[in-house]
C-alpha cells in the first residue's frame, strides 16, 4: 500500500495497520514476560521459546512495512536501510529489524546448513549475523535479544518499536527529497527512547 503525504503529516495506512499487529503479538507478549519474571525455571516451561516466536514475528511485520514503505517510494534497499534513527554508529534501527526478520525466518536453513559436513554460511546469512552481532550476540533467543537491544531497558513490546520506524519513514522521505542531504532526523540515534 502507498503512503500519501500532505505536507509534513502522512495518510499511512501500512503503517496503523503494523501498529494494531503489534498490538495483538504484545497481547501475548506481555503477559509472556510476566510469566518468564515469576517462572523458576522459564526456558523449561517453554515461555522463553513463546516469547522468541511473538517477536520473530513482529520482526517480519515490520520488515514487511519497511520494505512496502521503501519500494513504494523508489529507495533502494541499500539506501533506506542506512537511513536514520541509528541504533550504532554502523547499524540503523531498520536494518536490525530488517537482520532480526530474516534471522527468524531463515535461521533453522542456517542450522541444517551449519549441521553437515563442511557446512558454512555465507551471503546473506553472514551479513545478517554480523548486524545482529552489532548490537547482541547471537545466541538462544536471538530475536528477544535484538528487541531488548533496540527497546534500550524498556518492556518488551513491539509495539514500541512504531515510534522509531515512523521516524525512519520521514527521514526516508526527508532523504528521498532532499536527495540523500544530512538533514535527517536523530541521525545517531544510539538507543531507541
Amino acid at each position: 500500500m502507498a503512503n500519501i503525504r500532505f505536507g509534513s503529516s502522512f495518510a499511512d495506512r501500512d503503517l496503523s495497520l503494523l501498529r494494531r499487529h503489534l498490538h495483538l503479538l504484545d497481547s501475548e507478549l506481555v503477559p509472556l514476560c510476566l510469566a518468564i519474571k515469576q517462572s523458576g525455571d522459564p526456558d523449561g516451561a517453554g515461555l522463553c521459546d513463546s516469547a522468541e516466536y511473538f517477536i520473530g514475528n513482529g520482526f517480519v511485520a515490520a520488515q514487511r512495512y519497511l520494505t512496502a514503505t521503501r519500494s513504494g517510494i523508489g529507495v533502494c534497499a541499500a539506501d533506506a536501510f542506512s537511513c536514520a534513527p541509528m541504533v550504532s554508529a554502523d547499524l540503523s534501527v531498520a536494518a536490525a529489524i530488517n537482520a532480526g526478520a530474516n534471522y527468524w525466518k531463515h535461521m533453522e536453513e542456517w542450522f541444517e546448513t551449519l549441521g553437515k559436513p563442511a557446512g558454512e554460511l555465507k551471503g546473506q546469512a553472514i551479513k545478517t549475523l554480523q548486524q545482529i552481532e552489532i548490537i547482541t550476540p547471537w545466541a538462544d533467543y536471538t530475536c528477544s535479544n535484538l528487541l531488548a537491544s533496540l527497546l534500550g531497558g524498556r518492556s518488551l513490546e513491539l509495539s514500541l518499536l512504531v515510534p522509531a520506524i515512523e521516524l525512519w519513514r520521514d527521514n526516508l522521505y526527508a532523504m528521498r527529497d532532499n536527495s540523500g542531504s544530512n538533514s535527517l532526523q536523530n541521525r545517531h540515534v544510539v538507543l531507541l527512547s
